[in-house]
């Protein structure tokens, strides 16, 4: 009698092992759920952010811009319907005078145009963070590694 008692025993010692509950499991998936919904938004808004620098269509074509020997060569376009034109920017917060801005500083509607930037004294390998302000109170950034 002793002996199947402790068969029955030990057959029941392995059946309790069944793994999680189902009430655990659910909230472990949905907490798995949500911490990758928030990874991806994340991507997402960092997407965002790195082409935040369009203003009413107005960009900074980055990969087309440049800065060297204390010039900024800036490529932008305006994708909008309204012409706009530029009237300050600042490198490193530090705002250029309005005679430090050359080139066709009125840009049309759908065209690309360029600007020199003159007055800023900086170093290649410098990171340089540019500010255009737009007679509509937009600004456009960009952030451009000196040569």
């Amino acid at each position: 009698m002793r002996i199947l008692s402790l068969k029955t025993n030990m057959r029941t010692l392995g059946k309790a092992k069944k793994g999680i509950s189902p009430v655990i499991a659910t909230i472990i998936l949905i907490a798995i759920t949500i911490v990758i919904a928030i990874a991806v938004a994340a991507w997402v808004f960092g997407l965002f952010k790195s082409y935040s620098g369009n203003a009413n269509g107005v960009t900074i074509l980055s990969g087309v811009s440049s800065c060297s020997n204390n010039q900024c060569i800036i490529v932008l376009s305006n994708q909008g319907s309204n012409s706009v034109s530029v009237i300050g920017a600042s490198i490193n917060g530090v705002a250029l005078p309005a005679n430090s801005i050359s080139g066709t500083t009125n840009i049309g509607a759908n065209t690309q145009d360029t600007i020199t930037l003159n007055g800023y004294s900086f170093t290649p390998g410098q990171t340089l963070n540019i500010a255009i302000a737009l007679n509509n109170g937009a600004t456009v950034t960009t952030t451009i590694i000196a040569s």
